[in-house]
C-alpha cells in the first residue's frame, strides 16, 4: 500500500565537513593572499584589504578590477588590475569618477561581465562629496554592472562620514556591508552583489567596515572557517 511517511534521509558516514558556498580552491587562495599581508598577522584590518582580496576571488577572470584607492589586497590575487593615476583623476573631478569612466570602458568591451572598483575610503568633505554622489549618479543612472567596494568605520560616535547607508534613498543603489576582517564574510557578499548588478542590472556599494574595540585576526578567522569546513589551510 502506498505511504505517507517521508523518506529516510540518507545517512552521511558521519563526516563532519560542511557545506560552504566558498570553493576549497579559493579559500586556499585567500589564505595565502591574507598571509601575505602584515595587518593579516597583527589582527587589525587596514580599511577594505580584506575584502578586495576576498571580492577578486569572487569575480570572474574577464571582470575587470580598477583601483581609484588603496589596492594592496587586490594586487595579491590580481595582476592586470587598472590604476586610476592623480592626473586623469583631477580631470574627472575624482578617482572615483575617474574610475566610473574606466568601468564603463570595460564593460563596453564585455557586456556580460563586471567591473569592480576598489574606492578605499571616500572624503567627506563636499567638493568630494559632490564628485562621488556624482559618479554614483552616473552608474545608478545608466544601471552599470559595477560594484564599488569602499572602507568605512563604526566608531562610538557613529558611522565614519560619509554615511553611504544614504546611497539607497538618493539613488536606488543597495549597500551591503561586511566586517573589514571577515573574508569569508566579503566572499559571500560578493556573490550576492555580483548577481545583483549581473541580473538587476544595476551597481552596488559594498562597504568593509572597521569595528570598535578588539579586532578578530583576518587570518584566525578565516583558518577556523576552513577547519570547521574540512579543509586545511597549508
Amino acid at each position: 500500500m502506498p505511504t505517507n511517511k517521508p523518506a529516510k534521509a540518507p545517512e552521511n558516514g558521519g563526516s563532519k565537513k560542511r557545506f560552504s558556498l566558498v570553493p576549497a580552491l579559493g579559500q586556499q587562495q585567500m589564505y595565502e593572499a591574507l598571509s601575505g599581508l602584515r595587518v593579516a598577522a597583527t589582527g587589525a584590518a587596514n580599511g577594505s584589504e580584506v575584502a578586495e582580496i576576498a571580492l577578486c576571488l569572487a569575480l570572474g577572470a574577464d571582470d575587470a578590477v580598477i583601483l581609484a584607492g588603496g589596492g594592496r589586497g587586490a594586487r595579491k590575487v590580481r595582476k592586470d588590475c587598472k590604476v586610476i593615476g592623480s592626473k586623469l583623476a583631477e580631470a574627472q573631478g575624482g578617482a572615483l569618477a575617474a574610475a566610473t569612466v574606466a568601468a564603463v570602458a570595460a564593460l563596453l568591451g564585455n557586456p556580460k561581465a563586471t567591473a569592480l572598483v576598489c574606492a578605499g575610503p571616500l572624503d567627506g568633505g563636499t567638493e568630494s562629496g559632490q564628485a562621488y554622489r556624482s559618479a554614483f549618479r552616473f552608474a545608478a543612472r545608466h544601471k552599470l554592472s559595477i560594484l564599488y567596494l569602499v572602507a568605512s568605520s563604526l566608531r562610538a560616535g557613529g558611522r565614519q562620514k560619509p554615511d553611504l547607508r544614504t546611497l539607497h534613498s538618493e539613488f536606488g543603489i543597495p549597500v551591503f556591508s561586511v566586517d573589514a576582517n571577515d573574508a569569508i564574510a566579503a566572499y559571500r557578499v560578493a556573490t550576492e552583489a555580483v548577481h545583483n548588478a549581473r541580473h538587476l542590472r544595476g551597481p552596488c556599494v559594498i562597504e568593509a567596515l572597521t569595528l570598535p574595540g578588539k579586532s578578530s585576526s583576518p587570518l584566525e578567522l578565516l583558518r577556523e572557517y576552513m577547519e570547521r569546513h574540512g579543509s586545511r589551510p597549508r
